[in-house]
């Protein structure tokens, strides 16, 4: 594309037009420049959400099957395409559904709206920005929140990360048991 805008500044040197022309190829590339500067930093913080996510699920699956004895219902839910978010639901035998939700930081910051503002952009540096998650059990209130550069500066980022969401997960668990209810459940399948 920069070839085919300096050919058309070649064709316009020496008439009329050549300032004309210079002017609108400048500001063309500006934009052009803003636009790929708003995607590399859309993209930079999906991709490092999307990694965090990934981590988050496979902790998930790691405790999944040593909960679902003490629960009735046990999921991860996928909801990052839609609202930008993931989480680890437990339903208790009274029916009772409690969750750990992790976010993507910047979509619950509205900074994806934000990137549609020119001046917002101009003051982002594309290689300082780092994504990230958030945690919550009800929205709003964060509990813990993780960076994607505090997790993935070191080859072991898959043991920091479980490290920082297991005692979050014994929280979920917490809030969730019921012993009551999990001793009628236990009576009532030994009965069949």
């Amino acid at each position: 594309m920069l070839e085919r805008l300096d050919e058309l500044k070649e064709k316009a040197k020496g008439t009329i037009f050549e300032a004309f022309v210079d002017d609108q190829v400048e500001n063309y590339k500006q934009i052009k420049q803003k636009e790929l500067k708003k995607a590399q930093i859309n993209n930079k913080w999906i991709d490092q959400a999307d990694k965090l996510f990934n981590l988050f699920e496979d902790v998930c699956n790691k405790y999944k099957p040593k909960i679902e004895a003490f629960a009735s219902q046990v999921v991860f839910v996928d909801n990052r395409d839609d609202e930008g978010s993931v989480s680890f639901a437990i339903t208790n035998f009274k029916s009772e559904t409690f969750s750990l939700q992790c976010a993507d930081l910047h979509s619950l910051n509205d900074d994806y709206q934000k990137l549609e503002d020119d001046e917002y952009v101009e003051t982002l540096d594309v290689g300082n920005e780092v994504g990230g998650v958030h945690f919550f059990f009800y929205p709003g209130e964060t509990i813990k929140e993780i960076l994607y550069s505090e997790t993935f500066t070191t080859s072991k980022a898959a043991n920091l990360f479980t490290k920082a969401v297991e005692p979050l997960i014994l929280e979920l668990f917490q809030k969730c048991f019921d012993l009551e209810s999990l001793l009628k459940a236990t009576e009532q399948q030994e009965e069949l």
